[in-house]
Order: structure tokens, then C-alpha cells, then sequence
């Protein structure tokens, strides 16, 4: 499996930073090993979110607020 990997470059607090990369740490993890996840889970649960159809736009007309 040959992936092209392109560098990434954005800003954070130094505070969150700091605390991002003890708890990688503590977890015995990466930071660019927990970034990639957290990216892949995001992807992955808007995708579901693109398929569910919206309330208001399906609405049978009753309200199920109430």
C-alpha cells in the first residue's frame, strides 16, 4: 500500500497542545497517531450524517415534539 503523505500545519493554544501531547503520552500513542483517528472518525460520522434525512424536510406533518 504506497500513500502519498502530506504534511499538515495548523494552529492551537500551546495550553491544549501541551496537554494533547502528555496524554498521547500517557496513553503510549502519538500525536499524528491520534490526529489521523480523530480524522478518520469525523470523516466517517459525517458520512452517516450526509444519509439521514433531515426532520423537517421529511415530516409526515405531525408533531413529535409534543
Amino acid at each position: 500500500m504506497n500513500q502519498e503523505i502530506f504534511l499538515m500545519n495548523f494552529r492551537i493554544r500551546s495550553g491544549l497542545k501541551m496537554q494533547f501531547e502528555e496524554t498521547c503520552h500517557q496513553l503510549r500513542s502519538n500525536m499524528t497517531a491520534e490526529m489521523n483517528r480523530m480524522i478518520r472518525d469525523f470523516i466517517k460520522a459525517s458520512k452517516e450524517d450526509l444519509y439521514e434525512p433531515l426532520n423537517w424536510f421529511s415530516d409526515d406533518g405531525s408533531n413529535h415534539d409534543i
